[in-house]
């Protein structure tokens, strides 16, 4: 019995040192991922790559990070503060016109996702009907405003067209509803629908019908790129199956994004209209994948906005080699 014992114990103590040599499974990296605007149910591939492991089976441990302030997103990510964020493209070339050294690595929306939005019965039926009307845009600045001078220019338009440019704020509904424009730009998920509600039936003008540059899509920089490669496809494939999932099954994408979002009934029509009219914005046969030719019309955008005065080597600026195959 005492021999037994014995060899129970050194079995016991051959284990551990064993387990001891071999080392403890590595943990997962801790990330923050930084999202533009509120928790919505706009970001549900997000939300259904954490609820479902995608994340965790690449290894990744993320915590979300919403916020109103893209430009301190995207600073913090070009200092490495930050590794990765949702940010709109037009701001990535900006800050590499400025030297900074972030780069797209995901494309998010495959359709620029802003629209001008008009009356029902409104005359305004295409691009060229704004000649000499009041536009409303939330800022003179950001991704709505690079929509509008894009779409312009596709038309063969200039601002100085317009009667009015007119800065309305992110409240846009309103705005609409008052007929204190007679058109304003918006992002086609969310707002028509939000008018709608509000008021009346309206129409929209999809920018991405005439121009489509370049949106939204997962920024990191070069030093996490470089130290950390398979970090970036790891979070690549993991949004890219979020994404896959929520268009296979958007009511079921709904209802993970309830989790997320505060006060999100289950039955909430609007929202489940926001989400629907979202998938259009995300379909593509490769997910992440970036057109170079957006991105030559976005820089193209930007330097007739006068923005962008030096050179930039889009090369740098956005990237397609951390995709799935």
């Amino acid at each position: 019995m005492r021999n037994s014992r014995w060899l129970k114990i050194i079995s016991l103590t051959v284990l551990v040192l064993v387990i001891s040599a071999c080392g403890t499974p590595a943990a997962n990296t801790p990330i923050t991922l930084f999202l533009g605007y509120i928790p919505n149910v706009q970001f549900a591939p997000v939300y259904v790559a954490v609820e479902r492991g995608y994340f965790k089976a690449a290894g990744i441990d993320v915590k979300l990070e919403h916020s109103f302030d893209e430009t301190d997103g995207l600073t913090r990510i070009g200092t490495n503060q930050l590794q990765f964020g949702l940010v709109s493209g037009d701001q990535v070339v900006l800050a590499r016109a400025k030297g900074a050294p972030v780069v797209y690595v995901f494309r998010w929306y495959q359709r620029f996702p802003v629209g001008v939005v008009v009356p029902a019965d409104s005359s305004i039926v295409k691009p060229e009907d704004l000649a000499g009307k009041v536009v409303g845009v939330p800022a003179k600045y950001g991704a709505s405003y690079v929509g509008l001078q894009a779409l312009l220019s596709a038309v063969k338009l200039k601002e100085s067209d317009l009667k009015e440019v007119k800065v309305i704020g992110f409240d846009t509904a309103p705005i609409v509803c008052g007929k204190q424009v007679e058109a304003s730009v918006v992002y086609v998920a969310n707002e028509p629908a939000q008018i709608e509600q509000k008021c009346f039936k309206v129409r929209v003008i999809k920018i991405s019908d005439f121009a489509n540059i370049v949106s939204n899509g997962l920024v990191t920089n070069e030093k996490t790129i470089a130290d950390k490669p398979d970090l970036v496809r790891g979070m690549n494939s993991a949004l890219a199956h979020g994404l896959a999932d929520t268009i296979a099954d958007p009511k079921a994408a709904y209802d993970i994004s309830r989790k997320y979002v505060d006060k999100l009934a289950a039955d909430d029509a609007v929202q489940m209209a926001v989400l629907t009219d979202s998938l259009d914005l995300w379909k593509t046969d490769r997910f992440g994948y970036s057109d170079p030719a957006a991105w030559k019309l976005t820089l193209d955008t930007l330097q007739s906005m006068g923005l962008v005065t030096d050179p930039v080597d889009l090369t740098k600026v956005f990237s397609n080699d951390y995709l799935s195959k």
